[in-house]
């Protein structure tokens, strides 16, 4: 991507050069790893100068710190719906989970999980981890409704959370060259495994696990 390419849209010309400026860190973050990445490298991706970099971004800690920040963002929509008492608690429990793997998909979704918060300030890590422990939380909640109703059979909510969000995130670490697409069929294949597992045995109702147009 280079610099030029970002201006197309005219709405808001300064925002989308911040968010050439935190997709193009977030890929080579992604490709590179974070330590090994430099305010020079990203200046050299979009052919404009480091010293350009600095009115959109302070540094490379900011660059990490707002790219994970949209991601979780991201994730806010899908714990709202995630509250729709109208579903039931596995249908809302895929919705969240696919919501998940949508976001590892992109560039800011998979830097989340990639690039690890332990270099950003105190006050950043903070946001970042109160930000996981919301959709951790969502997640265990979802699971100890299942369980209250008798869709869910009984389990350690903490643990099954653990063991779903383990197995995606570790998805961007070796899926390096899948599409959109290739990131959905895994979430099928997830959820199928999953919530099979949770599923209490001689329960008749059915999970969609279908990706939706």
């Amino acid at each position: 991507m280079v610099w030029t390419e970002v201006t197309l849209n005219r709405d808001d010309p300064r925002e989308q050069k911040r968010m050439a400026v935190l997709s193009t860190g977030a890929r080579l973050f992604n490709a590179r790893g974070f330590d090994r990445t430099s305010l020079d490298d990203i200046a050299s991706e979009l052919n404009v100068s480091k010293r350009t970099l600095y009115y959109y971004v302070k540094n490379k800690d900011d660059i990490l710190f707002e790219c994970s920040r949209l991601a979780l963002e991201f994730m806010q929509e899908a714990m709202d719906n995630s509250k729709n008492l109208d579903m039931p608690p596995l249908e809302r429990l895929a919705i969240v989970m696919r919501s998940y793997m949508d976001l590892l998909s992109n560039e800011f979704g998979a830097c989340l999980t990639l690039s690890k918060d332990r270099v950003l300030s105190d006050d950043s890590r903070k946001i970042l981890r109160n930000g996981r422990r919301k959709l951790d939380l969502a997640v265990r909640e979802l699971i100890q409704q299942g369980i209250a109703d008798g869709t869910i059979a009984p389990c350690e909510p903490k643990l099954a959370t653990a063991a779903l969000f383990g197995a995606f995130n570790w998805v961007p670490h070796w899926n390096t060259e899948g599409d959109r697409d290739a990131y959905a069929d895994i979430a099928d294949n997830f959820l199928t495994i999953f919530l099979e597992g949770l599923r209490v045995r001689n329960w008749r109702g059915t999970i969609s696990t279908d990706a939706k147009d």
